[in-house]
């Protein structure tokens, strides 16, 4: 998860001979998504995060992600992630050890703003239809990248074809692999203070500050 949320949370990922310009509903549904979010000051959301392989036991876990703006705070797997846009703070309490660095987002990776926001990114969009999950009706979007080089074949997103929200993200590797984000709750303007993604020393007594920057 130290990858900020590349799997997503980790968005949108080769297979794109076989795509040609998006097509015209898959770009709207992307679009009225991202206008949904982009109303939201703040957005907290629980969700869980399920890994696949070939051969492998699937494993599956829960947590939380807090976002502003740039900035946001990540709990996840016994670990948590704090960012304020400039700096990044990656804080185990098993080892009682935070690991401090430059916020530098990757080209090819996608924060966890990415999302909650895959319209007008580059990669090709193609809608497959419409599933249902449980009482909601969700539409499925497959989205491959331009370049051939990613790591990824292709990520497919799950909105509910009502309320716009995004449920569901499954991220495809090249190896067969796959990692899902499952969000099963979804708070929206939240009051949170800029302190809160900032690791605050004080209260981590003992933890041993590593500093890479």
């Amino acid at each position: 998860m130290k990858q900020y949320f590349t799997f997503t949370i980790g968005l949108v990922f080769g297979m794109c001979s076989l795509f040609g310009q998006p097509d015209a509903q898959s770009k709207s549904i992307l679009k009225k998504s991202e206008l949904h979010y982009k109303a939201f000051k703040t957005i907290s959301a629980d969700f869980i995060l399920t890994t696949t392989g070939e051969g492998r036991k699937s494993l599956s876990n829960k947590g939380k992600l807090f976002i502003k703006g740039t900035q946001f705070k990540l709990d996840y797997a016994d670990q948590s992630i704090y960012c304020d846009g400039k700096s990044i703070w990656s804080y185990n309490p098993v080892d009682e050890e935070v690991t401090l660095e430059t916020y530098k987002k990757k080209t090819n990776d996608l924060s966890p703003q990415d999302m909650f926001n895959l319209y007008n990114r580059n990669y090709k969009s193609s809608f497959e239809g419409t599933v249902k999950a449980g009482k909601e009706s969700q539409h499925v979007i497959k989205l491959v990248p331009k370049k051939k080089k990613e790591k990824f074949a292709y990520v497919k997103v799950h909105i509910d074809s009502k309320t716009n929200e995004l449920k569901k993200v499954i991220q495809h590797f090249k190896n067969g692999s796959e990692v899902i984000v499952t969000v099963t709750q979804m708070l929206p303007n939240k009051p949170l203070a800029d302190g809160f993604f900032v690791w605050q020393a004080n209260e981590h007594k003992g933890a041993v500050l590593v500093d890479l920057r």
